[in-house]
């Protein structure tokens, strides 16, 4: 029962990572979307995309983590709940670096569009 709530736990820290880089994030991107007249009827994609892209890319990696086993003591709960943000944390950053690629990519094709 023990890992199941650690596993519980490692979750819900994850799900606080994601929400606090959407809310970094979030506001930034939205007015930089707002710049060009073309992209600002896609702005809501765009945004709720980098949303569900976030969430998805960290749960795909917490969910690949083994439970720990019964036999630890508190101290190593701790240590393996920390181990396992870590790979969350590599896959926030390639996809975010991959957003970030792909709206550079948009702006430079519609940049002679801008308003």
């Amino acid at each position: 029962m023990i890992e199941l709530i650690v596993w519980i736990v490692l979750v819900a820290l994850t799900g606080l990572v994601c929400v606090a880089v959407i809310c970094a994030v979030r506001r930034p991107m939205n007015e930089l979307l707002r710049t060009n007249s073309y992209i600002s009827p896609a702005r809501s994609f765009y945004l709720r995309a980098f949303t569900v892209l976030v969430f998805l890319a960290a749960l795909a990696t917490v969910c690949r983590i083994d439970a720990p086993s019964n036999d630890k003591a508190f101290i190593e709960y701790v240590w393996w709940i920390v181990e396992g943000l870590e790979p969350t944390f590599w896959a926030l950053s390639f996809w975010l670096m991959g957003y970030v690629a792909l709206l550079t990519l948009l702006f430079m094709i519609l940049g002679r569009y801008r308003d």
